[in-house]
């Protein structure tokens, strides 16, 4: 149990450095469009054409996070079918016999 949630922390620390990674980018771009000499047209380009690269990573970001998602839905689904399967057969198992089967073994 312990390990599952070590693996968890892992994979959150990694998207946080990712965001934070992509963030610095995004900033440091828009800063050095703003900053470099160019006509304001030309400006105007690169952060319409910078605009639509991250939009278009953003897209393909949250088309990942959704499938992570519904895959760990699926999982969830699993182990929870898997564990009520478990539970019915716990059940029967510890149901008492009835007086018709001791009375065959008595």
């Amino acid at each position: 149990m312990n390990e599952n949630s070590q693996v968890n922390d892992t994979r959150g620390t990694g998207s946080s450095v990712a965001i934070g990674f992509v963030l610095g980018a995004l900033v440091g771009a828009g800063m050095a469009l703003l900053l470099a000499p160019g006509s304001g047209r030309e400006t105007r380009r690169r952060l319409t054409n910078s605009g639509r690269r991250w939009r278009g990573a953003a897209h393909d970001r949250l088309d990942q996070v959704r499938d992570a998602a519904h895959d760990l839905k699926q999982g969830a689904k699993s182990a929870l079918e898997a564990g009520r399967k478990a539970f019915e057969h716990g059940q029967k198992a510890h149901e008492p016999r009835s007086s018709s089967q001791t009375e065959l073994k008595g």
